[in-house]
């Protein structure tokens, strides 16, 4: 009768179906076990598996990288045939101090994920068996280290895998605690030792967050003891944190945990961030190497050969045209001064751009140093500077076309100039070129600019001074080869009307710099400018008009001519305080000759790529004629719209028209510190394409093609 008993009871249990089950290892203070997110498997399909521990009240495990002291589970598989694991994915930790030191791990309990991926020729007949060795260290004032080898059988399925219900609630909690890609740009800065983690969160709002710490994904990035201090403003939260004993930090990667008060319950979310330090990029730090010293010097070389290339190439760029006028003029007026006199104002004249292109730099530096997020063509974003540069293109037209001379001309225009004005219209001419020249990033120069912004002062002013040197190597050719000088044509009566003539590009400038601040403050902005323009006209006219007059006729016309002047600079304040143009907003979706803009932001971005459509990323300003000649060349064309459609390209736009700090991140995350910049990420590809900075249509054709 027993027999019968303990027979029937066996055959019971071999009828019943063979699922997902583990030999839980329990310890003194830890219960570790294998468990399945499936009760069966299919061949060919991946599964996901948990290492769980059950801990004890008051001890605790470690995260990826345990802090001061303790070490990260790990765990070794022994798999069939054909079978393969993924690397241990960890929850975000918390941190758990510990007699004066700071440590990260999980208290209570905690899952560590695996996926495990499948080959398709399994035999169906009979169930597989997952092994992995783990080995952990739990801890509370003492420490433990443990180890376990755990199983997992798990049977075949032949249809749909079915769900492993008991488990389900601990993989959904468990997948909600993993560190998620940041949707937001962020950049770190270290300063002394001051260690500063920026996120562009404009989203976040500083009364719901209660709590943010952020955890280096490797030790000695941060003094982990130390108080993490969060602040928010408009733009987003800043975190300071003191810095580590690493010296070597090029790129600080961790996992950012924002505790967020929603629906008055309180949420955690957990976000993967890897900001570059001081703005480098993989482009700036391949091209350092201050780890070693005799590999430095010929990159640093390097560099400055592309600053010094990219500032010859500034010189065929569209921003640079309407500068061309005073330099056309200037190279014929060459023709009529002596060999020394031309060697010499061909060194003034690049003396005024290389200290104009040493006062920039200098300027980009101790901004950047203050947390300003700027990068080069900054200036232009600011609507006062671009009126007061319409103001005083429009006056060098007026000069070119003979309507006033101030002194003997303007900035060097004109015939019958004494020595010494003529050197000082030299200096200013190199300076204006330089103002100029700004909007637009040549070929070579991006690298070296970006270069430029993360290394030293005095490294970055001599890239900056290669830069200005490249721009005014033309001119100092022409003044020290004589044969140069001898093809320039002979003075004469016609110098006049070709003064006159090139005034014109400078009123084309003027329109182009009114369009722009029309984009950046729209009507209001516009007229207040318009309106200056003509005082800047009148002021012009009634000094020349009164000019030749003696006695008190001339001086109170100029005074008045001044005053008038003096109203219209007041006006230059004004755009300043307009919003900018909404209609011109990135927040907003723009429609141009067919090509349907998205309003970049880095979440958008994140989105479509985790959608899996490819995307074209188009980072540009009104105030870059670069890339408005891009745009109307190479992009709005009907091949190069057909091309995007057909492979169902989303299309962003980053419009740096007016300052956006999350754009300036985004630039400055590919070595970049100005526009334009052209990205195309495949469907399935993180990294993107750079594309040149000047487009031709087959160019971006046969890249979209080929995606």
């Amino acid at each position: 009768m027993l027999m019968a008993i303990v027979t029937l009871i066996l055959s019971f249990f071999t009828l019943l179906p063979l699922s997902a089950w583990a030999n839980p290892v329990k310890t003194e203070h830890i219960q570790a076990q294998l468990v399945s997110e499936v009760n069966s498997i299919k061949p060919g399909q991946t599964f996901w598996v948990g290492l769980h521990f059950q801990i004890q009240q008051g001890w605790h495990t470690y995260w990826k990288n345990p802090g001061d002291s303790g070490a990260a589970p790990s765990i070794a598989w022994t798999l069939p045939s054909g079978f393969s694991a993924g690397e241990l994915l960890y929850p975000y930790p918390e941190r758990l101090p510990t007699s004066g030191l700071m440590n990260f791990g999980y208290k209570n309990e905690v899952m560590l994920l695996s996926q495990i991926a499948t080959p398709s020729n399994i035999n169906t007949n009979k169930p597989i068996q997952l092994s992995a060795k783990a080995d952990w260290l739990v801890c509370e004032q003492e420490c433990i280290p443990e180890n376990a080898t755990l199983n997992l059988n798990l049977e075949i399925a032949k249809d749909t895998p079915v769900p492993n219900t008991k488990w389900t609630k601990v993989f959904e909690k468990t997948r909600a605690a993993l560190p998620q890609d940041s949707p937001w740009q962020s950049t770190a800065r270290i300063n002394g030792e001051t260690l500063t983690l920026r996120v562009n969160a404009r989203q976040l709002q500083a009364n719901q967050i209660k709590e943010v710490a952020f955890f280096p994904n490797e030790d000695g990035i941060i003094s982990n003891a130390a108080p993490q201090k969060a602040s928010f403003d408009k733009d987003g939260l800043t975190v300071q944190l003191e810095r580590g004993n690493r010296s070597d930090v090029k790129q600080v990667s961790g996992v950012l945990v924002l505790q967020e008060v929603l629906d008055g319950q309180i949420a955690n979310q957990a976000f993967a961030i890897s900001p570059w330090v001081n703005g480098s990029s993989r482009i700036a730090t391949q091209l350092e190497t201050a780890a070693n010293p005799q590999a430095a010097s010929p990159q640093l070389w390097k560099v400055l050969g592309l600053a010094l290339l990219g500032g010859f190439a500034l010189n065929l760029m569209p921003c640079v045209f309407p500068v061309l006028s005073l330099k056309a003029l200037n190279v014929v007026q060459k023709s009529n001064f002596s060999k020394q006199e031309v060697r010499l104002r061909g060194l003034v004249f690049t003396a005024g751009v290389l200290i104009s292109f040493t006062a920039l730099a200098t300027m980009l530096i101790v901004l950047r140093s203050l947390g300003q997020q700027i990068g080069w063509g900054f200036q232009l974003q600011s609507p006062v500077f671009v009126t007061l540069l319409a103001y005083l293109m429009f006056a060098v037209g007026l000069s070119l076309s003979g309507v006033f001379i101030f002194g003997a001309s303007l900035m060097g225009v004109g015939q019958g100039l004494a020595a010494r004005n003529g050197l000082w219209g030299e200096f200013f001419t190199g300076v204006f070129a330089t103002v100029v020249a700004t909007p637009c990033t040549a070929p070579f120069m991006a690298t070296a600019i970006g270069v430029a912004l993360t290394q030293t002062p005095a490294i970055a002013i001599s890239i900056f001074l290669l830069l200005g040197l490249g721009l005014a190597f033309p001119y100092l050719l022409i003044g020290f080869l004589p044969g140069l000088q001898k093809v320039l044509p002979k003075p004469g009566a016609w110098m006049e009307t070709f003064a006159q003539f090139l005034a014109f590009p400078m009123y084309a400038a003027t329109a182009w710099l009114v369009w722009v601040l029309a984009q950046q403050t729209g009507s209001t902005g516009l007229a207040a400018a318009l309106f200056g323009l003509v005082l800047i006209g009148f002021a012009a006219w009634l000094h020349q008009k009164t000019y030749m007059i003696a006695g008190w006729t001339r001086r109170f016309a100029s005074i008045a001519a001044f005053i008038v002047l003096g109203f219209a600079l007041t006006l230059a304040q004004l755009p300043s305080s307009i919003a900018p143009n909404a209609a011109n907003s990135n927040t907003q979706q723009a429609t141009s000759n067919g090509l349907n803009w998205q309003p970049y932001n880095a979440q958008k971005l994140a989105e479509l790529r985790q959608s899996g459509k490819p995307v074209f990323v188009n980072f540009s300003a009104a105030w870059c004629i670069t890339c408005l000649v891009n745009e109307r060349v190479a992009l709005n064309q009907s091949d190069t719209i057909a091309a995007f459609q057909e492979k169902n390209v989303a299309l962003l736009k980053a419009d740096w028209t007016n300052r956006d700090t999350e754009i300036t991140q985004a630039l400055a995350a590919f070595g970049r510190s100005g526009v334009p910049l052209y990205l195309l990420y495949s469907a399935n590809s993180d990294t993107p394409q750079i594309l040149p900075q000047i487009l031709s249509p087959q160019q971006v054709q046969e890249k979209v093609k080929s995606l």
